[in-house]
């Protein structure tokens, strides 16, 4: 009779734990398939015939990059908090970016306004809406199927870097590239996500703390009077760990001059 008990409890765990897997996988798809669905809006430049071997940011100086077109008036009809577009090219990263009221709610819904766990790429509330605070952040989940902000882990490694080193972001009112100058893991306690920096020689000095902690390194060095935009989502290297890319915005108009 025992036996028979046990057997029964085993049983019913493993048919928890099925039920449970499908569930994630589910939500994962429908999260999948909602943002897939989005890039209807935007339309991508067209893939080179053969890959450059040169860097990224050779790209505007040899003749203007061509940049994506993001149709944000529809994208407004169907959530007015979208404020922007991130993409970077080679990876899976291409989704709208929203701001809530709070840097809760956006973590457990989609674009649509859906409950889904997967949630959706969103600007910290306390910035600005137009990206033109001296530092500001987007977040995004690290999901298990490499969608969302996944994609950032990549950048603990050099050579992901020097072949991914520009993101791009589109606004309703302007383009900028992100020129990467720094990335790595932080801790929840870290200054990683500090917004207000009380003299420029405050925000130097993060600034020259960020490249030191780096784990790739680059020529870009941000000067006290660039906006920094910081891409921060999970890791895994111990508790409450954190991966941030940060990079320097270049609107789209200074490179073309």
């Amino acid at each position: 009779m025992i036996c028979i008990i046990l057997i029964l409890i085993f049983a019913s765990g493993i048919v928890i734990s099925a039920i449970q897997l499908y569930k994630q996988y589910h939500e994962y798809s429908e999260g999948e398939d909602s943002y897939t669905d989005l890039e209807d809006y935007v339309k991508l430049p067209e893939e080179p015939e053969a890959p450059s071997s040169s860097p990224v940011n050779d790209e505007t100086e040899s003749g203007g990059r061509e940049w994506p077109a993001v149709d944000f008036a529809s994208l407004q009809k169907i959530n007015p908090d979208i404020v922007g577009w991130i993409y970077i090219e080679g990876t899976q990263i291409n989704y709208p970016v929203v701001q809530g009221n709070d840097n809760r709610y956006y973590l457990k819904h989609l674009f649509s306004g859906e409950w889904n766990g997967s949630g959706c790429i969103f600007l910290d509330s306390r910035n600005r809406a137009d990206f033109s605070d001296r530092h500001s952040i987007i977040y995004g989940h690290h999901m298990k199927n490499g969608s969302m902000f996944s994609g950032l882990t990549e950048y603990k490694q050099q050579e992901f870097n020097d072949s991914h080193s520009v993101a791009l972001l589109l606004t309703p009112d302007k383009n900028y590239e992100m020129e990467l100058f720094a990335g790595y893991v932080a801790s929840v306690q870290d200054k990683a996500w500090e917004l207000a920096f009380p003299s420029d020689p405050d925000f130097t000095e993060w600034l020259d703390k960020t490249k030191e902690r780096s784990c790739f390194t680059s020529g870009i060095t941000p000067a006290v009077t660039d906006r920094i935009l910081t891409l921060s989502t999970c890791s895994y290297e111990f508790n409450n760990a954190r991966i941030v890319l940060l990079g320097v915005l270049k609107p789209e108009e200074k490179q073309n001059n």
